[in-house]
């Protein structure tokens, strides 16, 4: 008969080592996208040191022992989160790899993938963009820069079909064009989708062409499917009284007289001016 007795003491420190090597480092995980200013995290139930190594850099101390409720089960108690800040603008594009070391063993050694706009930290930015459809079929979700965390963030979620659109509404006059040309623009829901129609009218050739695209925060691209030529425009409406018109293609270049790149500004002409 074997001698347990003898094995007990074996027994309960291998379960203290066991729980002593729970743990898991959450974010980023494995293949994932990162960007910005924001944070790596994740928990252990008993360590003396937490450090993280960004590709082949000097590992960086993390503190260590915020409270995580949810690591009771596992650890035993709770103060078991790690976490800190991280500029992943520091980073280029591409792949990079993370290792978690606890009291300076390798724990997780992982890949992720940086994704950034070419700079540590951008100012003066603004936009926003809708997510259709997100987080479910009956939402839209509009994100929003925010240059203190370098990143877009959740800053309104409405019903499909009740995005609040902006005011594209209205008649305008091309400022900086030698052409005689006027722009009807109304904003409405196409398929539960904000959309903008465009109507132009150069009174000069007595010539109309209609134009409609997606409209995604305040920046609709819209398109011509109806003539002869293969136009589109980024419309950005800049001020309730100005809109930004940015040429991105005519097709063919041979017949067109506007050239990919060009911008022109719009100014409303319809007495819907805002203070």
């Amino acid at each position: 008969m074997k001698n347990t007795k003898a094995l007990l003491p074996l027994l309960a420190l291998l379960s203290i080592n066991t729980v002593q090597a729970k743990g898991n480092l959450e974010n980023p995980k494995p293949g994932d996208y990162a960007s910005g200013i924001s944070t790596i995290y994740g928990w252990n139930c008993d360590a003396s040191l937490i450090e993280i190594q960004i590709n082949n850099g000097s590992r960086i101390e993390v503190p260590y022992g915020s409270q995580r409720a949810d690591t009771k089960n596992a650890c035993g108690d709770t103060d078991n989160g790690f976490v800190t800040q991280y500029n992943f603008g520091l980073l280029k594009n591409g792949k990079h790899r993370i290792r978690l070391y606890v009291d300076g063993d390798k724990k997780n050694d992982r890949t992720f993938h940086v994704s950034n706009l070419g700079a540590p930290y951008i100012r003066n930015l603004e936009g926003s963009v809708l997510a259709l459809g997100f987080p479910d079929d009956k939402h839209d979700t509009t994100l929003t820069w925010s240059e203190s965390t370098q990143n877009f963030q959740i800053s309104n979620v409405e019903s499909s079909g009740n995005y609040p659109l902006p005011d594209f509404n209205g008649i305008w006059e091309v400022e900086n064009s030698a052409g005689n040309v006027l722009f009807q623009t109304t904003a409405g829901y196409e398929d539960g989708k904000p959309w903008l129609t465009v109507s132009l009218l150069d009174l000069d050739l007595d010539d109309l062409q209609i134009f409609s695209g997606l409209i995604e925060g305040k920046i609709a691209v819209i398109d011509d499917e109806y003539s002869n030529f293969d136009t589109a425009f980024k419309m950005k409406l800049t001020s309730s009284n100005e809109i930004e018109m940015t040429v991105l293609h005519c097709r063919p270049t041979t017949s067109c007289n506007i050239r990919a790149g060009e911008v022109y500004t719009l100014l409303r002409q319809d007495g819907k001016a805002k203070k």
